[in-house]
């Protein structure tokens, strides 16, 4: 069960010494997950830099990129030096700031996607004060720690689709970590959203705001739609297939907005190279005012763009379905691994302290 925020920030005003060591999940080399995470005792608490605040960390949420970067599957795009203390998305409250650091203060409740600095599995983490946002007096540390990478990734989508009261978005994969995102926040920019998942998910992505709900696995959006029926496909799943299906439904000039590729197996320098050519063919082939453009998003995470998260989490208008909560603890990260795996998550897992 998670605290509330007054409970929260009573219990960790940043009154109390933080200690000198901690205990952490740490990753020792890269492998399967049971095999390469273990529980370390000992792991020195340090002091922030001058551009870093350091947060007690009390829930994290797990995402596919996790155990993908766990398992080495991103090892050529961002090396790891073991030990590393894994999860990226983290919620806490502030025990102490860098000397440079005057937009943070200790107390505040916080919350970030700590980027290829992980320390969501930590008990004290150290974050670059320009990836912190403050978490809305609303919400508590669970659903705080679910927002970061996702959410944020999802607001750069709509970003690069530039979604628009009026446009007609398609969402593949609305059910989501970062689906249920960005059908949310299609419908606050006025778009008309449909929605592409699972039929037993359907009443959930309606919930989400979704206009229409079809099920991915009987039909798809050519089958559904004839041409020109979007402005904008968000896909959330990937494959090769969803960028050919989308051909048949864009408008002249729409855009395809992916999160995902075609093979999301290890990088390698041949499937990187492969992946770059693809990027540039089909770029090439969307040239022109009516060219149907191909659009990845790769997040870069801020304070500013959680805060902009944030300000529609404050109105209501978003906020994180929690699919399933785990203890943060190793067994925990274990258990929240397999569901990911599995695929099937709507919404969000996040470990709690």
């Amino acid at each position: 069960m998670s605290q509330k925020p007054d409970e929260a920030s009573a219990s960790d005003s940043g009154a109390r010494p933080v200690p000198r060591t901690q205990q952490a999940i740490v990753q020792l080399r890269y492998g399967a997950v049971r095999d390469v995470l273990a529980l370390a005792e000992a792991v020195p608490v340090r002091a922030p830099g001058p551009q870093e605040v350091q947060i007690h960390v009390r829930a994290a949420s797990l995402n596919p990129i996790d155990w993908q970067t766990i398992e080495g599957n991103r090892r050529l795009i961002a090396r790891r030096c073991f030990p590393f203390t894994p999860l990226f998305d983290l919620a806490g409250v502030v025990t102490e700031v860098g000397h440079g650091v005057t937009s943070f203060r200790t107390g505040d409740r916080v919350h970030a996607d700590n980027e290829v600095h992980g320390g969501g599995a930590s008990q004290y983490a150290n974050i670059p004060a320009r990836l912190l946002a403050h978490v809305p007096a609303e919400l508590d540390f669970a659903e705080s720690a679910a927002l970061p990478l996702a959410a944020q990734t999802a607001m750069t989508c709509l970003d690069r689709g530039r979604v628009a009261a009026g446009t007609r978005v398609a969402v593949i994969g609305a059910s989501g970590g970062v689906g249920h995102f960005v059908v949310q926040l299609a419908r606050a920019a006025g778009a008309h959203v449909v929605g592409v998942a699972s039929a037993r998910n359907h009443e959930f992505v309606r919930s989400m705001g979704a206009d229409e709900a079809i099920d991915r696995h009987e039909t798809d959006l050519s089958a559904s739609f004839g041409a020109d029926s979007f402005d904008v496909v968000i896909d959330c799943v990937g494959g090769r297939e969803q960028w050919t299906r989308a051909q048949h439904v864009l408008r002249p000039g729409g855009r395809f907005v992916t999160i995902a590729r075609d093979e999301d197996g290890v990088v390698t320098p041949a499937s990187a190279a492969r992946l770059l050519s693809t990027i540039t063919a089909r770029r090439l082939r969307g040239a022109g005012p009516r060219g149907r453009k191909y659009v990845p998003v790769f997040l870069k995470a801020s304070g500013d763009l959680q805060r902009r998260v944030n300000a529609l989490a404050e109105t209501g208008q978003l906020r994180a379905h929690l699919s399933r909560t785990f203890p943060l603890t190793l067994e925990g990260v274990h258990a929240a691994v397999e569901e990911s795996r599995a695929g099937r998550t709507v919404g969000k897992l996040v470990l709690l302290r």
